[in-house]
């Protein structure tokens, strides 16, 4: 069964959510800043910014 478009609609992941994201090899924690839907024709793509934990700016 196709995903109704209700669900098309929204992200698969949240603001403010906690996620475990890959870096090369690497799996790191990290937390979902903004979501933003992409202009793509044939597929539902979303862009994701995202912050990692522990990871500092200065």
């Amino acid at each position: 069964m196709a995903p109704s478009k209700a669900a098309a609609a929204s992200s698969p992941y949240a603001k403010d959510e906690r996620v475990l994201c890959f870096h090369h090899e690497m799996l790191y924690e990290a937390k979902i800043l903004d979501v933003r839907k992409m202009d793509d024709a044939d597929a539902h793509s979303w862009q994701y910014k995202i912050h990692y934990k522990g990871w500092k700016n200065t």
